[in-house]
């Protein structure tokens, strides 16, 4: 059984009349990232469905939505954990209108893989390995016969440009699940990103703080600050590239209200590492993040 064509078509109309403008989208496509946008057009030439591994943080989410924008097609997705049921991914029906009304299309509140699959769009399933195995296997039919069926309604049939992406943190992370055996299968390419180097990183910093001027030496420090979190034996979750243009677009409003200097620029890359840096348990936090704000600057002088 199929889902009804004018099931669909009621939809997309709703859809279309729910549109709202795409955010500009800043990228820097270059090194690892331009591998990887073009190891998910190989993936969906090829008909393979690809996997981004990586750390938090170093744009995995972004590409794939960069990759929709430049496909031309809608954009959706979920972030999953250990309470994401397969409702969030397909829908679920009102109960008020399911009583009012019966098991009606007007009672479906559809979800993103459904609505993707719909619109013929780019789906992500963002940090699939922190979903129990239970809302894993819920993505095996759709995997590998681009299909759903949803009770009194029918069958999704996806659209042929629908492409499916996963995005996965690193095993060795807190809250991190194997995948089924049976997912594990049905993900054919494994792409991987990691921290950029230093002169990728210096574009992107750049490339998000347009209004400001941010000179050489200023960058040198941030990258030395959120560099050596990341490779700290008592850091469990380091600096991002989000704490790099954090603490850059600060300094570079300090830079312009002429009140930056060392102490200045210590207050905010601790402000900023505080909430993004994790330790080991026992650790105490702030003293460790002194001393690598600390020894970037000896280092950076």
């Amino acid at each position: 059984m199929s889902f009804p064509t004018n099931v669909i078509e009621r939809i997309k109309r709703s859809l279309n009349k729910a549109k709202t403008r795409e955010r500009e989208i800043t990228i820097v496509l270059k090194g690892q990232y331009k591998e990887a946008y073009e190891l998910l057009e190989d993936s969906e030439s090829a008909g393979l469905t690809p996997a981004i591994i990586g750390p938090p943080g170093v744009g995995k989410t972004l590409l794939c939505r960069y990759y929709a924008l430049m496909t031309k097609r809608s954009f959706y997705w979920i972030t999953l954990d250990e309470s994401t049921r397969p409702s969030h991914l397909i829908g679920t029906f009102n109960p008020a209108v399911v009583l009012s009304k019966g098991w009606c299309l007007e009672a479906f509140e559809p979800g993103p893989l459904t609505l993707a699959m719909i619109e013929g769009g780019v789906f992500v399933a963002n940090e699939l390995n922190r979903a129990s195995e239970y809302t894993q296997n819920a993505l095996l039919e759709p995997l590998e016969e681009g299909s759903y069926y949803i009770p009194h309604l029918g069958r999704v049939v996806a659209e042929d440009t629908f492409f499916f992406i996963a995005t996965m943190n690193p095993q060795e992370l807190a809250g991190v699940h194997r995948l089924s055996e049976a997912l594990r299968d049905r993900i054919h390419v494994w792409i991987s990103l990691t921290y950029p180097k230093k002169e990728v990183e210096f574009e992107i910093v750049r490339a998000n703080c347009p209004e400001y001027y941010l000179p050489s030496d200023v960058l040198e420090r941030i990258y030395k600050v959120v560099e050596l979190t990341r490779h700290n034996e008592h850091i469990v979750k380091p600096a991002s590239i989000r704490s790099s243009i954090a603490i850059a677009r600060l300094v570079a409003q300090a830079l312009k209200n002429d009140t930056y200097d060392d102490e200045c620029f210590v207050k905010i890359a601790f402000s900023v590492l505080s909430g993004a840096v994790r330790t080991k348990p026992g650790v105490r936090k702030d003293l460790l993040i002194k001393s690598i704000i600390s020894e970037a600057l000896k280092q950076c002088n």
